[in-house]
């Protein structure tokens, strides 16, 4: 998987454009993409189409987990907002 594949949507920064100040999630995205970024490569170099699937679905499963609890946890805000606010 790399940075310019159309499927990667880590949305990591490019070597050359401004970089996105810090946070804990961007930490681990990086660290997981780089992660299932040196699964591909041993993968590549073994010549084996199934090395590390396990890992690389656990990987990839828990941060889509991870951001569908965030989504639900910024809807949860938005609807208690507007109900302190009279919006509802």
């Amino acid at each position: 998987m790399k940075r310019n594949n159309p499927f990667c949507t880590l949305n990591l920064s490019e070597p050359g454009h401004a970089e996105v100040p810090s946070c804990p999630s961007r930490e681990r995205l990086a660290l997981s993409f780089a992660r299932l970024q040196m699964i591909q490569d041993m993968r590549e170099q073994r010549q084996d189409p199934r090395f590390g699937r396990s890992v690389e679905d656990k990987l990839v499963w828990r941060e889509l987990l991870d951001l569908e609890l965030q989504d639900a946890d910024e809807q949860i805000e938005r609807i208690a907002e507007a109900s302190a606010s009279g919006e509802l």
